[in-house]
C-alpha cells in the first residue's frame, strides 16, 4: 500500500510521530517506488541525495541514478533534472546527445525550462547542428509560458526571431 509507505517514509525522515531515522525513511521511499511504482518517491529520493536533505550526505551519482529511474518512469521534472545531469556530467558521464534527448522529452511533456534548454542546444550546437531558427522556435514556446530567459534569448536573436516567429515583438513588449 503505497500511501502507507510514503507516510512511513515521511515520519522517519522528519521524526514526526517516531524517532527520526533517515535511512529507514529512504528505505520506505525506495520501496514505494520499487514495489508500488511511485515515481514521485523515486524523484524524492533523488532530491534527498542531491541536496543532502534529512542528514543524508550528498551523493550526485546516486541522485543521478534515481533521477534516471523517475525519468524513465515518466516523471517530467525528473526528466529535466536527469537531462541536466547528462548535460553537466553530474553523477554520470557527460553527454550532449542524452541531455538533448531528455530535455526534448520533458519539453514535449510541457516542462517550460526544458523548452529553453532545447533552444539553447540548437543555438549552441550541443547534440544537434547549430540553428538559430530552431532555437527561436523553442525559445518562443517557453517565452509564451512566461520564461524570462527565453524572452531574453529572443531579444538577443531579435533579427532572426522576427522572421521565424511573426508577432514575437508583441510578446517581448517591443
Amino acid at each position: 500500500y503505497v500511501p502507507a509507505m510514503r507516510k512511513l517514509a515521511t515520519c522517519n525522515l522528519t521524526g514526526h510521530g517516531l524517532p527520526q531515522n533517515s535511512a529507514m525513511g529512504l528505505k520506505w521511499l525506495k520501496t514505494a517506488y520499487e514495489v508500488g511504482n511511485d515515481v514521485d518517491a523515486a524523484h524524492e529520493v533523488a532530491l534527498i541525495y542531491e541536496y543532502a536533505q534529512h542528514g543524508i550526505e550528498i551523493d550526485v551519482v546516486v541522485a543521478a541514478q534515481w533521477f534516471q529511474k523517475a525519468a524513465e518512469s515518466g516523471h517530467v521534472e525528473a526528466m529535466a533534472e536527469y537531462a541536466m545531469c547528462c548535460e553537466l556530467g553530474c553523477g554520470r558521464e557527460q553527454s550532449d546527445d542524452e541531455a538533448l534527448e531528455w530535455y526534448m522529452k520533458a519539453a514535449e511533456a510541457g516542462h517550460t525550462t526544458s523548452k529553453f534548454s532545447v533552444g539553447e542546444a540548437f543555438e549552441e550546437a550541443r547534440g544537434v547542428p547549430q540553428s538559430d531558427e530552431e532555437a527561436c522556435l523553442w525559445y518562443y514556446k517557453a517565452a509564451v509560458e512566461g520564461d524570462e530567459d527565453s524572452k531574453n534569448a529572443l531579444r538577443r536573436l531579435r533579427d532572426i526571431a522576427r522572421i521565424v516567429v511573426p508577432g514575437v515583438a508583441s510578446l517581448l513588449d517591443e
